[in-house]
């Protein structure tokens, strides 16, 4: 029942649309309808501003966290941990509150690897910032420090469990992504 609540609560969280909520707060208008429609942070950055944005990744990261703390909180292990991770990955992308439809899960990928693996995450956020300040770009510097989190995760000697779980969570984030938008730039907005 214990693992049944966490993942239940795991879900919930996940769902939270954060970026509706900022953006409608923000402008009125629904993310879903601005930019390439994919209600995450990178979308609001690129259409709404950086303000709005790091409020959504805040919130998303947030939501990854917790979903992992509270599966630790309730007692459980590693791998339920690695599962409430994906599951709340899993409510980002496909949210009850948005008719199952949501963004690409990236940030609360992010929150769930700084629950799991805290310090291989956030050297991985400081390669992210400095790359980004060298050349630019946001999605460049972000693929390039979460690919870095395994390497810095097993460096770190990590529980092999939640070596695992990083591996999972970026290859459900990058599926997601390769899905929503492609390896091409013209790929990046959905058919209208």
């Amino acid at each position: 029942m214990t693992v049944v609540m966490a993942f239940a609560i795991a879900y919930l969280l996940g769902s939270i649309p954060t970026s509706y909520i900022v953006v409608y707060l923000f402008t009125g208008r629904d993310v879903r309808s601005i930019g390439n429609g994919n209600p995450g942070a990178m979308n609001v950055w690129d259409n709404v501003g950086l303000a709005p944005a790091l409020l959504v990744a805040i919130g998303d990261i947030g939501k990854g966290m917790a979903a992992v703390s509270a599966a630790y909180l309730l007692g459980l292990g590693d791998t339920q941990a690695v599962l409430a991770a994906l599951i709340a990955v899993a409510g980002h992308d496909y949210s009850i509150f948005l008719w199952f439809h949501g963004g690409n899960g990236t940030a609360a990928a992010i929150g769930g690897l700084f629950a799991l693996v805290p310090s291989a995450t956030a050297l991985a956020c400081a390669l992210a910032v400095a790359l980004f300040l060298v050349t630019r770009s946001k999605r460049f510097s972000g693929a390039i420090a979460l690919a870095c989190v395994p390497v810095f995760a097993f460096v770190a000697g990590y529980a092999d469990m939640k070596l695992i779980g990083v591996l999972l969570l970026l290859t459900m984030t990058a599926v997601k992504i390769v899905r929503f938008e492609g390896f091409t730039p013209e790929r990046s907005r959905p058919p209208r």
